[in-house]
């Protein structure tokens, strides 16, 4: 049952046990608590010190950082960087102690936004380093010495990245191959291999290395432990281990600044390592534990990070898209009194509100640090990415021509010089980087069928059989018949104020008997499928879609209330209200779809098509591979 979602099995043995609050892992089992989504409001010091920061960022952005430069050379001037070191925006989560401005994350989330608002790849090289580089696993995981040597440095002078990525591994960071591997002195490791795709890597002065150890499995005090074994030498395994890389160290090589469709200013490095020496002071945390640190950083990327840079993104684009059809004449009528362009813009305003409101949400979850927010933060993840496309992709289409056009174009006919393709050329990353939606959909659906999997672990296991296997029997129908009874009980909403306004007991109640309904139709599947189950990713992507949903009606309308109570703003119902149609047609479909849908149709298309059964498809066309791509040299050329 541990393998159940197939393809995750190495992530399976890297993951910890889901600990503290959690609202996504009460609402897939029928268990919502409403409670969690409010958490206690930021501190006053915390809302000074935003207060005080905002106008110097925006500042800066406003005097020194020309966008439209960055996008026509690629690359962000070095005056920028400095500039933005002395603003400590390189250090905004690192302790006060440790040279940073020590922010919580919803105040970090403002900032990106912000930054985003102007430039996403600003944004993007600010965050990276304090999401994913050396910052976040020294403070999760690292020594002491290792904060006070370290942490100053990035907060206020080198930049620094993540190298995870390989060639043949994106997403699927368990079966990297780099090796670091302890030499005869035990004083350093030796690293060999590649990474790719390390984002800031080619202007990065430290990174956090992820590499594999030969190391050997040991008992210290009852609990397992990996110990490195010079040269490799009688190693069990290669473990997965964090190290802190001086990228100046002699054998680390940056070997290409990769290119991409869009995000043209960011450093993108593919590099490598040949005999590279690594203290073995460097390592972070202990030995193979580097997998588990890697998940756990990575959520604050989810969390934070990424759905911030898509609302600044998004948010950017709304009042140009505004503008433009409210201007724009078609027929001697202004695209703003068309009713498919009123339609479409009152999508995008829905979708606008809802991943502020989710954001706003798991920010404030993750201040508290009780939490357990890895179900949120791919939630979030997923949401905010997703549907900044979408609504850059609709603004793209209000602008028409003008929206396919570059800004550097617009400009030299003395055209707004917007530039609604850039933005949608650069969103796409935002879907694809620290883990794209197709392989965390069922990341999501795995961590939210948690309970049933601990459950049922030892009596699907072909081991167990006999008297063992009935006991198991009867140990999961204890739980069971019990627990099937309660997903047909209403659950009362909980009595605080916030839960009061009658809009919101209303959605909190259809999320509440939803959850129920998705609770037992999971357990039909689990029940009807078993095994099966593993392959059946439509399925699981339509576990995370309608957890998806429910989170962002429940979310939006807490944020709709605080809007209208704090802001005096109740208007926003009328979002708020679109957010819940749209989500219940969503949950409708897809619950009823999780019991019979005709996947297995499309899938047998899709088979065939893969092993060659359509090749009409290409008829009329000088036909190509993949591999008709590869670089020839000119002598070869010449030869065909």
């Amino acid at each position: 049952m541990a393998s159940l979602f197939k393809g995750l099995e190495h992530i399976e043995e890297a993951r910890e046990q889901l600990t503290g609050h959690g609202f996504m892992a009460g609402l897939y089992v029928g268990r919502p608590d409403f409670s969690l989504l409010l958490p206690p409001e930021e501190s006053t010091e915390q809302k000074a010190a935003w207060e005080r920061y905002q106008p110097r960022l925006e500042t800066f952005l406003r005097t020194h950082v020309d966008p439209d430069e960055i996008e026509r050379t690629a690359k962000i001037p070095d005056s920028v960087l400095k500039g933005l070191f002395a603003l400590g925006a390189f250090g905004m989560k690192i302790p006060t102690e440790y040279g940073g401005l020590g922010f919580s994350y919803t105040n970090y989330g403002r900032a990106l936004m912000l930054m985003a608002s102007w430039s996403n790849i600003l944004a993007l090289t600010v965050a990276v380093p304090q999401s994913i580089g050396i910052a976040m696993p020294i403070l999760l995981f690292g020594s002491e010495e290792q904060k006070h040597k370290y942490l100053p440095i990035v907060a206020r002078e080198s930049i620094s990245a993540f190298a995870l990525t390989e060639s043949n591994t994106g997403s699927d960071a368990a079966n990297i191959r780099t090796e670091a591997v302890l030499d005869s002195s035990g004083t350093a490791f030796v690293v060999n291999g590649e990474k790719l795709w390390c984002t800031n890597g080619s202007i990065a002065r430290y990174v956090t290395l992820i590499a594999r150890v030969p190391a050997k499995r040991l008992t210290h005090n009852g609990q397992p432990v990996w110990i490195p074994v010079p040269e490799g030498k009688g190693a069990d395994e290669q473990v997965h281990t964090a190290f802190i890389l001086d990228m100046e160290t002699p054998g680390v090589r940056v070997r290409q600044r990769c290119q991409f469709e869009g995000c043209r200013g960011i450093e993108n490095a593919h590099m490598t390592f040949s005999g590279a020496r690594i203290p073995a002071t460097n390592v972070i945390g202990e030995v193979g534990r580097g997998l588990k640190y890697a998940l756990t950083i990575l959520n604050v990327g989810r969390a934070i990070s990424i759905p911030a840079i898509c609302l600044g993104m998004a948010k950017q684009a709304w009042q140009p898209t505004l503008d433009r059809a409210n201007q724009r004449l078609t027929f001697q009528k202004p695209l703003s009194e068309r009713q498919t362009q009123r339609m479409r813009v009152g999508r995008m305003a829905a979708g606008l509100f809802a991943m502020e409101a989710l954001a706003s949400t798991v920010w404030r979850m993750a201040d508290q640090h009780t939490y357990d927010v890895r179900i949120e933060a791919a939630i979030a993840k997923i949401l905010c990415s997703e549907r900044a496309i979408r609504f850059l992709k609709d603004a793209q289409i209000i602008f028409g021509g003008m929206g396919y056009e570059t800004a550097e174009s617009k400009r030299f006919r003395g055209e707004p010089a917007f530039g609604i393709e850039q933005l949608v050329r650069d969103a796409e990353m935002y879907r694809i980087g620290e883990g794209a939606t197709d392989v965390m959909r069922p990341f999501v659906a795995r961590e939210g069928l948690n309970t049933h999997l601990e459950l049922a672990r030892n009596y699907v296991d072909e081991r167990v059989t006999g008297l063992r296997r009935l006991t198991e029997l009867r140990h999961l129908l204890r739980f069971y018949i019990p627990w099937y009874g309660r997903q047909w009980t209403r659950r009362r909403i909980p009595g605080r104020p916030e839960f009061q306004h009658l809009r919101v007991r209303s959605k909190l109640a259809f999320v509440e008997r939803a959850s129920r309904r998705l609770a037992r139709a999971i357990f039909y599947a689990m029940l009807f499928h078993r095994q099966a189950l593993q392959d059946d990713q439509g399925r699981q992507n339509r576990i995370e879609i309608v957890g998806e949903d429910l989170l962002v009606i429940a979310a939006t309308a807490l944020y709709a209330e605080r809007q209208e109570q704090t802001a005096g703003r109740p208007e926003v119902w009328d979002l708020a209200e679109e957010v819940f149609r749209e989500g219940k047609q969503h949950i409708e479909q897809h619950i009823r779809e999780l019991i019979r849908n005709r996947d297995e149709l499309v899938t047998a298309v899709g088979r065939k098509a893969l092993s060659g059964t359509y090749p009409s498809l290409s008829d009329g066309i000088i036909r190509r591979g993949l591999h008709d791509y590869l670089f020839r040299r000119e002598s070869e050329r010449k030869a065909i």
